[in-house]
């Protein structure tokens, strides 16, 4: 007799009878090379599959193996990003390289979750913000969705006399959108509330008071009009800037106001948040709440691989079922641009050492100074930016400065000197020498490949 066991991938095989002699065999592993069992924990259920027809399956040779073709149901993907601000200004430049991964990727849409400009300020400072976001989203080759987070609606100084009602919430519908919509999308339904109303007593916005976060009726009529719309639906999706479900400063208003409501929908799959720059899953009664980090705001990068990194969230949204992954900004790599002739130069790049030539002479008592000079090439077609450290686990060595960065032009090379001194006898036993550790990145038009580090040993005439 034969059993199968998937789950750990064993064949066992029974009594088998050989010239009148019984023998118990071990179980046989099918996998005997496989270390870990990651690929067997699914969030979801195997898809469903349809067999081979003559209208869907072609081919010209004879085989056993019947391939299940997939499901024609339709399918789509979607991406979130989190917080672009918080952080630095030149963030941008993170942002930038999410529009360039999900372009590559080319998903239906992306959506937000707040945060889109650093704000905290007034009317041109907060322009000049939302036109440089926007700029750089309108690269996107998919239609984008704005959310209106904290820094996009707050305005500082709050004694400034011109200062209007609602602080920027006018300057954003102008020029975002509405603080609050829905649409549709493949019998799915796109869920944007507005989480920095204010206070409705004094209007005083901040979300660390629980009572300037609180739905307002207004917007709690438009929620549940919105899931209403979107009864029918496969998915309903919600997107807001803060996660309220997380309790804390923002009170219990969802707790008890809204949380019912999405249960109540029965077909609310996922709700999406930011503003706390890191990620966070917290499912509750069959909704999943989903937090993200940032692409740009400011992040602490405590434990990158634990959610605390620049990603993005990318959505494959099924009839029955939804998958998410979340992606490192600046990861995805472009199929298209990996030519030959490009690979060539980055081997040629990593395989070349920089030329060194050194000067050392006596300064005194066992004291040797002088310099080590470098030059580094650049044999390719592409600019390429470089750090440059010299090193010895001698401390009898003086090196100076103890690292340099610099920008090469294709064809073109840079030199530079370091200033070293050694304090002692170089032909003793403890003697160490210096090592020159070469840092590259080759710079192509979309992306900034990472060379291999270069370590170069430096020679010096030692003294007889």
């Amino acid at each position: 007799m034969k059993s199968i066991l998937v789950a750990q991938s064993f064949v066992w095989i029974g009594v088998i009878l050989l010239g009148g002699v019984s023998a118990q065999e071990k179980p046989v592993s099918d996998t005997p090379n496989l270390v870990h069992d990651r690929h067997m924990h699914h969030h979801n259920h195997h898809h469903e599959t349809e067999q081979p027809t003559e209208k869907r399956f072609f081919t010209t040779r004879s085989s056993q193996v019947m391939l299940p073709l997939p499901n024609e149901q339709d399918a789509f993907v979607f991406a979130v990003f989190g917080d672009r601000t918080g952080g630095p200004k030149e963030g941008v430049n993170v942002l930038a390289d999410a529009v360039r991964d999900v372009n590559l990727i080319e998903p239906d849409l992306v959506m937000t979750v707040g945060d889109l400009i650093n704000g905290y300020n007034s009317t041109e400072q907060w322009l000049g913000q939302m036109r440089e976001f926007k700029a750089i989203m309108k690269e996107l080759l998919c239609p984008w969705f704005p959310v209106a987070g904290n820094h996009d609606v707050y305005w500082r100084p709050l004694d400034d006399p011109k200062m209007p009602e609602g602080q920027h919430d006018q300057h954003y519908e102008m020029h975002f959108g509405p603080l609050w919509y829905s649409f549709q999308h493949k019998k799915c339904n796109f869920i944007v509330i507005y989480s920095d109303e204010g206070d409705p007593e004094t209007g005083e916005k901040n979300f660390r008071n629980a009572k300037a976060q609180k739905i307002s009726d207004e917007q709690l009529a438009f929620l549940k009009q919105a899931l209403q719309r979107g009864e029918k639906d496969d998915h309903q999706f919600i997107f807001l800037h803060h996660p309220r479900w997380l309790g804390g400063n923002y009170g219990n208003d969802w707790k008890e106001r809204v949380h019912p409501l999405l249960k109540e929908a029965g077909n609310v799959t996922a709700v999406f948040a930011g503003h706390i720059h890191y990620m966070r899953y917290d499912p509750q009664d069959g909704i999943e709440y989903v937090t993200l980090a940032t692409v740009g705001g400011g992040q602490s990068s405590k434990v990158p691989e634990a959610g605390y990194l620049h990603q993005y969230h990318l959505v494959t949204v099924r009839p029955k079922q939804v998958a998410m992954a979340a992606f490192p900004v600046g990861e995805a790599m472009d199929v298209r641009e990996i030519t030959a002739q490009l690979q060539q130069q980055a081997v040629k790049l990593a395989n070349q050492k920089p030329k060194v030539s050194t000067k050392l002479a006596p300064a005194g008592d066992d004291l040797q100074e002088g310099t080590v000079t470098t030059v580094i090439e650049n044999p390719t077609d592409y600019p390429i930016d470089f750090t440059l450290t010299p090193a010895s686990r001698d401390s009898r060595w003086s090196l100076s400065p103890n690292h340099t960065h610099g920008h090469v032009k294709p064809g073109e090379s840079q030199k530079f000197t370091f200033n070293v001194r050694y304090r002692g006898k170089m032909n003793d036993e403890s003697y160490q020498g210096i090592e020159l550790i070469l840092d590259q990145d080759f710079l192509a038009k979309t992306t900034r490949y990472a060379i291999p580090q270069v370590r170069t040993v430096v020679e010096f005439s030692k003294p007889e």
